[in-house]
């Protein structure tokens, strides 16, 4: 229990630890490289197909080298549009920042063209900080600009931690309460074409969430020079129904920004809103999994596995460890084709973090536990003659092991001797489990059942193993002794009979584990086959005292009863009571001790009354007067009442026999406490001679009595008194003897009051 408990400490920590270095993980997405790097891998398996109704018009290298260096004057600009406005698109999409003011002619005709066409989509941008203490500044394009246009949308680009464009924001807003939020510029398009918010928009909360852009190949998109358009190279109908995105793609005008493409290539500004537009079409976003279903689909294999440490050995722990890595990889490649990510770093860390950190406590905690079993091992041996081999030089834990391979070698040997010792035992024995089955039975039990030894006694349940050794008139009662839920005491067993016609006393007694946890039980089996003969040659003893030789002397006092006038008579007759009254005690003394309490209640002053009236003829016959005081309010006590009267008449009888004649015995009866416990007090007082102090010590011993001081023809049996004791201790009472300050002797009865109903 102690290992386990070490163990379930260990295991708690690095369960706990791991999942709270899991969360840290995730939450500062400090894996974050590896898993764009894994995502850019996946990602390019299956990409989109482009959209053919989006079509970009580039700046590029022709244009440049037909119209001069960049920038170019907006009157070059207004040329495109004037062309434009001959064609039909469904929207154009001006990549191309219109904020700061040029020639106030050409700013003039920019607009004028651009008011020819219908849906012109303009983007707008953000400075950083913002102008008193604003967290940013809007700039819109020109007013002559933006009234012309559909709508304004931003263009932002959102870089990970690497610099790749990955994930896109379809509208941005400020962290302030009541901050405006501005959809993106090809949100703008999608609401102009279809006349509403995309379904991924619709979807977000807040709108901002960073989705992941599903990227198709690089230069996908059909893309047509600037310069061709201007130059009226191109048909007008080739333009019709398209969506033209405007944009900077020559190289040396800084709008390439690197994208997950897995060449490690980069991608024009207008190319990347082209693919953005896209998605927005296929509504294929790729969607990361929150910070809560991140943890928990993160938590789940590092948790089968740090349960399986519990079930598992090794070997399939390390085999099943390396399942999970190939689930987790296989679930993110799965969830991906749904348009989900699960970014799996941190349950991948959490794997091959948890395994030999675990492993590592674990060792130590064996170790630790093995260091301190052995230690615990080699102070507790058991002297047997058993030879201990040597230790070689070994490492710390291959000599832990070794040295417990020692230990079990010395427990098997002392597990032969404990087998010998029991199998050999002068008694038969067995021993049973928890739940009834025998587990070991001696020889001597063996011998006794009806199997040989040998035929697999040890495979019985308990009551099959009684009904093949219990005779079935006893049967009931060892049964009843062993369903006994408390603890076995000294005198605690029970006598059977044998189908051998043998008397056994069974005794059951725990088998307890070195922490004190009950395990099982042993039985023992003494035989006192000649104890119970001699039980029974005893009883017909006491047969013999209480029937044959109290029927003569009987027989004697009746034919003596009014007809005993002489001495002789007299002495006769005295000396026929005192064999009785021996006879009477020796048998009570006799039964008492060998037969169990059996107590009900009893009322008191009643059993006092009668045995009083019992001998009312003795004491009539000298005059002597018996007078009972009782002061009890009908209190009883859990006694015996045979052996209670038989005690008081002998207290009683004693006291008639050591008054004078014509004298007074008195007899009270008291309720008193003692130690706020209540008991019952009677005192018995006579008007003799008293007791001789040397008597005083001895008084209730067997045999001993003051014969001097009686009066009358009857003399003292020496065992009315040690019968009193005997009975009083029985039933938790004392009985004492003393001399009265006015003369005589007093006895002084205590005994515990039963209990009221209620108690």
């Amino acid at each position: 229990m102690k290992l386990r408990r070490r163990l379930g400490i260990e295991w708690a920590a690095v369960a706990v630890i791991s999942s709270l270095l899991m969360a840290l993980l995730i939450f500062w997405s400090s894996l974050s490289r590896f898993d764009n790097l894994l995502y850019d891998q996946l990602s390019g398996w299956d990409r989109p197909t482009a959209s053919e109704d989006i079509l970009i018009i580039g700046v590029d290298e022709d244009s440049l080298a037909s119209f001069g260096k960049w920038p170019w004057s907006r009157d070059r600009h207004a040329a495109l549009f004037d062309r434009l406005a001959e064609t039909r698109p469904k929207a154009i999409a001006f990549d191309i920042l219109l904020s700061e003011r040029g020639l106030s002619e050409n700013d003039q005709m920019l607009a004028d063209s651009m008011a020819r066409n219908e849906a012109i989509f303009l983007p707008l941008h953000f400075v950083f900080p913002g102008r008193d203490g604003a967290e940013f500044d809007v700039k819109e394009p020109l007013t002559g600009f933006s009234q012309t246009a559909k709508a304004l949308g931003h263009v932002n680009l959102v870089f990970d931690s690497d610099g790749v464009v990955r994930r896109t924001g379809l509208c941005f807003a400020g962290t302030g309460e009541g901050a405006k939020g501005w959809p993106h510029l090809m949100e703008q398009v999608y609401r102009h074409i279809h006349g509403n918010a995309s379904p991924a928009f619709r979807r977000l909360d807040p709108c901002d969430t960073p989705l992941l852009l599903p990227y198709s190949e690089r230069s996908a998109v059909a893309a047509i020079s600037y310069a061709s358009i201007v130059n009226g190279e191109v048909p007008a109908a080739f333009l019709e129904g398209k969506t033209l995105l405007i944009g900077s793609t020559a190289s040396g005008l800084g709008d390439r920004h690197a994208v997950p493409l897995g060449d490690g290539g980069s991608m024009d500004g207008v190319e990347i809103m082209a693919n953005l537009l896209g998605a927005l079409e296929r509504d294929d976003f790729i969607v990361p999994l929150p910070f809560w279903q991140q943890l928990a689909l993160s938590l789940v294999p590092v948790w089968i596995l740090l349960i399986g440490f519990w079930r598992w050995r090794p070997r399939t722990t390390i085999f099943v460890s390396l399942g999970l890595i190939a689930l987790i990889l296989g679930s993110t490649a799965l969830l991906l084709t749904l348009h989900i990510w699960f970014a799996p770093g941190a349950a991948l860390v959490g794997l091959v973090l948890v395994y030999p950190i675990w492993g590592w406590r674990r060792l130590q905690a064996t170790s630790d536990f093995m260091d301190e079993e052995l230690q615990n091992f080699r102070d507790s041996r058991v002297d047997i003659p058993v030879v201990p081999s040597p230790l070689g030089p070994v490492d710390l834990v291959a000599g832990q092991a070794e040295e417990l391979t020692h230990a079990i070698g010395h427990l098997r040997d002392l597990r032969r001797f404990i087998w010998d010792a029991l199998s050999n035992l002068p008694d038969p024995m067995f021993i049973t489990d928890l739940q009834g089955q025998v587990k070991f039975v001696n020889k001597l039990a063996q011998i006794g059942l009806e199997a040989a030894p040998g035929s697999g006694d040890q495979d019985l349940a308990l009551d099959d193993m009684l009904d093949r050794f219990v005779t079935l008139e006893d049967l009931a009662d060892v049964r009843a002794y062993l369903s006994l839920k408390t603890e076995a005491q000294e005198q605690d067993y029970v006598e059977f009979t044998s189908l051998n016609d043998e008397v056994f006393a069974m005794r059951r007694a725990n088998i307890l584990s070195d922490d004190g946890e009950l395990r099982g039980h042993i039985h023992y089996l003494a035989d006192i086959t000649q104890v119970a003969q001699a039980a029974e040659e005893r009883e017909e003893v006491l047969e013999l005292l209480s029937h044959d030789m109290r029927a003569p002397q009987a027989a004697i006092l009746a034919l003596l009863d009014g007809k005993a006038d002489g001495e002789t008579e007299l002495r006769i007759e005295g000396h026929a009571r005192r064999t009785l009254a021996l006879a009477d005690n020796f048998v009570g003394l006799a039964r008492i001790k060998s037969s169990e309490f059996m107590g009900e209640d009893v009322l008191l002053s009643e059993v006092v009354v009668e045995a009083n009236d019992s001998l009312w003829p003795l004491a009539n016959a000298r005059g002597i007067k018996c007078t009972v005081d009782n002061q009890l309010d009908g209190a009883f006590v859990f006694g015996e009442p045979s052996s209670l009267h038989r005690s008081f008449v002998n207290l009683i009888d004693n006291a008639i026999k050591y008054s004078p004649d014509k004298g007074v015995v008195n007899i009270v009866l008291r309720a008193i406490d003692i130690d706020q416990q209540p008991h019952i007090s009677i005192e018995i007082s006579d008007q003799g001679n008293g007791i001789s102090q040397d008597m005083l010590g001895q008084l209730f011993q067997r045999f001993t009595s003051d014969d001097r001081m009686a009066h009358g023809h009857v003399k003292g049996t020496g065992l009315g008194l040690n019968f009193v004791e005997t009975v009083i201790k029985r039933h938790g009472g004392t009985v004492r003897a003393e001399n009265a300050r006015d003369g005589g002797a007093r006895f002084t009865v205590l005994l515990p009051a039963a209990p009221e109903i209620a108690d």
